[in-house]
């Protein structure tokens, strides 16, 4: 069973992201996605991202650890899968913006927008 879950619990599981300081007992941040398990994970040095399954749209979130304090860089959400690259010295994260259909046709589709997160090694 995974950790923090009993067996009184109800099926559905939810992801909870908990980030902890040096010598800390306890966690310095914890965010609670509401959401089940993580569609797409990714982790580099300091940099967290988690894209989740919600009701009518995924949900993307970006953990970040800046001078050993965590923080959510990034909460945002989408239709679409994300792609995520490592750069020299950066996490990229390429959200794919939603696109409505006009008069029954989908439009182009945009660009995706850019999200940069630099690696503390």
């Amino acid at each position: 069973m995974p950790a923090g879950v009993n067996s009184t619990d109800s099926l559905e599981q939810l992801v909870i992201v908990a980030a902890y300081e040096n010598q800390k007992r306890q966690p310095s941040l914890v965010f609670e996605t509401g959401d089940g398990y993580p569609r797409f994970l990714a982790h580099a040095a300091n940099v967290l991202v988690l894209q989740s399954m919600g009701g009518a749209s995924d949900h993307v979130y970006v953990f970040v650890f800046q001078s050993g304090k965590p923080s959510v860089a990034l909460k945002t959400a989408t239709k679409d899968l994300i792609e995520v690259k490592q750069a020299h010295n950066a996490i990229v994260v390429l959200v794919p913006p939603t696109a409505y259909p006009e008069g029954g046709r989908f439009p182009p589709q945009p660009p995706p927008e850019e999200y940069s997160f630099p690696l503390h090694r």
